[in-house]
């Protein structure tokens, strides 16, 4: 069927061909049904089959749009797009596109870690030659295992103390700078509660601090103006502990607004852990109101654009007229009003339009040229066939960086090229041989007004020569400094001397220049002085590059590692002092000498020596880790990073290495591999004495059990109710030692067994505990809403709930009972809650519920072990668990799970 549809494109892609270059492609017809799947996404997701319902199947994460119908996908072509899988965690990113009756979804897996590919049991080639995904992944996973050693590495080596020292230095400048701060500056938890604002915030806000302090920013600043997604851009990286930059309205306390430039950014402890948010809410009201004015003037100058002299056509990205004038149309013979041209599609013009110029080919192709490359062109000459000459500029137009269309203007110059002509004739002999200088050529009177420009000169000054004839030379290129530095040359052309000098000056952007200038009097025909000349060289470059070898050398030999600088033959020009103090060699000593030979040893790996010269061979980078030897003989461990230094000419001419030296490192890497498998080996012991008591407990208090059923099934009208109510004493005494061993047992499993992540619904899981465990007929359990599904453990998280409803179902009196389940979901995390009207809490036993053989009341229920195990299930998650309770009310257990 693909291949049938591609035949009708026009293009030549049978579906073999089509798999290659989109592999994980989904064909779409207008009922939703799935006609055509790529070969790599079936093999990736094996559930999914052809003629399956894409809505049932697939979930459209991103964009948002309501229904997954075809009207809904057509809303979001052209556009990024993130699809999940109903029952799979990896998803698709991509796009939609029409295709005749269908919808083509073309895109690939978004995976996030090498072993999900794995997982997938995918390869190289299943994945398209231009998709770069497994190269990002390599990459991450390489940069994640440098990251992880350095954290370990800096963990060991860091100073606690002076870390602690120097970080409340940091925060009491940082206080200092944001309460001076005119912008409002706010200090938030990680959660996004407010701890700390400075007095301008307050004013901004009209809120007083303790009015503020304890809420969330979108607490205190969210209004009816307020746009979500605005909101959406501040509040989504805050929780990723990402930067953030958003303009968006504030609230004030009195009910009116402000709009706001919100700059947050995290701060993070030594583990990369985010602690602390900081942002600064600077007040952008006037330059919102200026952008609004802006507008007003746009139409303005719309108004001016129909009724000017010159041609001139506006488009927008897709080629549609939106503007054109009068002249315009009657300078390309357009017998239509200019009205009439509004929103046609204006793609095929250049064909059109190529008739009336001398060299049609060449306006097409430059035109296609200039509309491709996006970028401004101003007073571009063109001939007509009929004599006449125009002039075209060309302006793209950008909105927050995307193309939105252009702007081109057309001149008719035809009298003043004609008139350009005669002149030129005249000027000829001379004008050619100073608009050809390759030194810029300026002369100035003696009022320093200058009166002629050279070519060189316009485009080292930035500066056209219509705009620099007249203007006084100082004035425009000059500090103030430099002002009077060349008061004292102009001064010495009067006297008829002639020099030459370095000097600092400011182009038309603005921009630092460093100039050579060799000035000279300027003399009339009686030779007497009207001016002076000066050659100009632009030296910036040079004087760039000096300063850069000196920061060079500077950095080079100042570097805390060591640093070798080596010949095309890796002989040995130059060493910092700190690659002198790691070796023990002098710099004499190695100089001449290729490093290795001093350097490497006995113990010094050959596969690693035969990698550096193959590298070096091939002049490509090289880094690895090897060990060296010092001049007396003490092995060490560096790792080297270096590469070849190439020429203008694209020739080696030599290589520079850096080493460090880590030595330590390894030392401790040795020492972690030696603790881990310590570690590994007493769980193991600890976990297998847990097994062997168990048992061991179990056995004797099952044996109790069955003979005091014997000894009661045996004599049981011989005992008196007493004496059989000590016996269901000891009955109850012995049960509950079981249980009490059980979970002792379950409890020091918990973080010892693998965790297996499957899609849990939890709604189901809370179901089945209601209909298994005893519910006395007086309480009532209820499920007020949808329960979330999670990646989780499936045992872990029917251990969880049936431990807190048990508890919840085992300590409520008073009739009728209630518990109540509920869930509330937010951006990265759902909150689950179980409410009862049972006896209460108190305040001060919080924290107690939560240990191991703590119980706040004597039930002859409770074994202590409960609530502790469920905590202990929530931490493997990386969950919280906290409770609200008053005595004799009731109480809610809060349990928050991770996405």
């Amino acid at each position: 069927m693909v291949k049938k549809r591609m035949k009708n494109l026009g293009f030549q892609f049978d579906e073999n061909s089509f798999n290659k270059l989109f592999p994980f492609y989904i064909l779409i017809d207008s009922n939703l049904k799935i006609i055509g799947l790529g070969k790599s996404l079936s093999k990736t997701f094996p559930s999914i089959k052809l003629n399956d319902n894409f809505a049932s199947t697939f979930e459209v994460k991103r964009p948002y749009i309501e229904n997954s119908t075809t009207d809904g996908l057509k809303t979001i072509i052209d556009q990024l797009v993130v699809l999940g899988t109903t029952d799979d965690s990896v998803d698709l990113r991509g796009q939609f596109q029409e295709y005749k009756d269908s919808i083509l979804f073309v895109g690939s897996p978004w995976f996030i870690s090498m072993n999900q590919v794995i997982e997938k049991k995918l390869t190289f080639h299943d994945f398209a030659f231009h998709d770069p995904l497994l190269d990002l992944l390599h990459v991450l996973k390489t940069q994640e295992i440098t990251t992880q050693e350095l954290k370990e590495l800096l963990d060991r080596i860091n100073n606690q103390k002076k870390d602690l020292k120097r970080d409340q230095q940091e925060l009491n400048r940082l206080s200092l700078v944001a309460s001076a701060n005119e912008n409002g500056v706010v200090f938030t938890r990680p959660d996004g509660i407010i701890f700390w604002c400075n007095d301008a915030f307050l004013k901004l806000t009209g809120f007083s601090k303790e009015e503020i302090i304890g809420k969330t920013p979108v607490e205190v600043g969210k209004c009816e103006f307020t746009n979500k997604e605005d909101l959406n851009k501040m509040i989504d990286p805050f929780f990723k502990g990402e930067t953030f930059d958003v303009e968006l309205v504030h609230g004030r306390k009195d009910g009116s607004y402000f709009w706001t430039k919100t700059k947050g950014q995290p701060i993070m402890d030594s583990a990369g852990n985010v602690i602390q948010y900081f942002a600064m809410i600077e007040d952008v009201t006037e330059k919102k109101n200026a952008d609004f004015k802006l507008i007003e003037s746009e139409d303005r100058l719309s108004f001016l654009i129909l009724n000017l002299q010159t041609g001139v056509i506006l488009e927008d990205e897709d080629r549609r007229v939106l503007l054109v004038n009068k002249k315009f149309c009657s300078m390309f013979d357009f017998e239509e009003e200019p009205d009439l041209l509004i929103g046609m599609d204006y793609s095929n013009s250049v064909e059109d339009l190529k008739r009336f110029f001398k060299n049609p080919d060449l306006y097409v192709a430059r035109l296609n040229s200039i509309l491709k490359a996006k970028e401004p062109v101003y007073n571009e000459e063109l001939e007509l066939v009929d004599g006449r000459f125009f002039e075209r500029s060309y302006i793209p137009i950008f909105r927050d960086g995307i193309y939105k269309g252009n702007l081109r203007s057309y001149v008719d110059i035809t009298l003043k090229k004609n008139h350009q002509t005669l002149l030129q004739n005249e000027k000829e002999k001379y004008s050619s041989i100073i608009a050809n200088m390759n030194l810029g050529l300026v002369e100035v009177d003696q009022n320093d007004c200058i009166t002629l420009v050279n070519h060189s000169f316009s485009e080292i000054s930035g500066y056209s020569m219509e705009e620099l004839v007249g203007k006084n030379a100082s004035d425009l290129f000059l500090t103030k400094e430099s002002k009077e530095f060349v008061g004292t040359k102009n001064i010495l052309r009067t006297q008829r001397v002639s020099d030459s000098y370095e000097i600092q000056i400011k182009n038309k952007t603005g921009e630092n220049r460093h100039w050579l200038i060799s000035g000279a009097p300027n003399y009339d025909i009686n030779g007497k002085i009207v001016g002076s000349i000066g050659i100009h060289l632009d030296i910036t470059e040079q004087k760039e590059q000096e300063e850069k070898i000196y920061l060079l050398s500077l950095i080079a030999e100042k570097n805390i590692n060591a640093v070798v600088i080596s010949d095309a033959q890796g002989n040995t020009e130059w060493v910092n002092s700190s690659f002198e103090k790691m070796s023990g060699y002098t710099k004499e000593e190695l100089v001449g000498i290729k490093p290795g030979n001093l350097l490497q040893g006995k113990e010094t790996n050959p596969e690693t020596i035969r990698y550096l010269k193959d590298q070096i061979s091939k002049g490509q980078p090289f880094n690895c880790e090897i060990v060296n030897y010092t001049k007396s003989g003490e092995k060490y461990w560096v790792k080297i990073q270096g590469q070849a230094l190439y020429n203008k000419k694209g020739e080696i001419v030599r290589y520079f290495a850096i080493e460090e030296n880590i030595s330590n490192k390894k030392l401790l890497e040795n020492q972690r591999e030696e603790l881990v498998a310590r570690l590994a080996k007493t769980n193991k012991e600890l976990e297998d004495y847990a097994q062997i008591v168990s048992h061991d407990l179990k056995s004797p208090l099952r044996s109790i059990h069955s003979l005091i059923s014997w000894i009661k099934e045996d004599s049981d009208k011989a005992f008196s109710e007493q004496t059989l109510g000590y016996f269901s004493m000891i009955e109850n005494k012995v049960e509950k030692m079981d249980h009490l061993i059980e979970g002792i047992l379950t409890y020091s499993k918990i973080d010892k067994e693998n965790l297996t992540l499957e899609s849990v619904n939890t709604h189901q899981i809370i179901q089945s505990i209601i209909d298994i465990i005893h519910i006395p007929k007086h309480v009532t359990i209820a499920i007020k809403n949808t329960l979330p599904i999670l990646m989780a453990d499936r045992y872990r998280i029917q251990q969880l709930f049936q431990n807190i409803i048990g508890n919840a179902v085992n300590y409520i009196e008073r009739d009728p009972g209630y518990v109540e389940i509920a869930s509330e979901e937010y951006v990265d995390h759902y909150v689950i809650s179980v409410k009862d009207n049972g006896v209460g809490i108190a305040k001060e036993h919080y924290e107690k519920v939560f240990k191991t053989f703590q119980s706040y009341t004597k039930s002859e229920h409770s074994t202590g072990l409960g609530l502790a195990i469920v905590k202990k299930i929530i931490e493997a998650y990386n969950g919280k668990i906290w409770i609200e309770s008053e005595l004799g009310e009731g109480s809610t257990f809060f349990v928050k799970l991770n996405k």
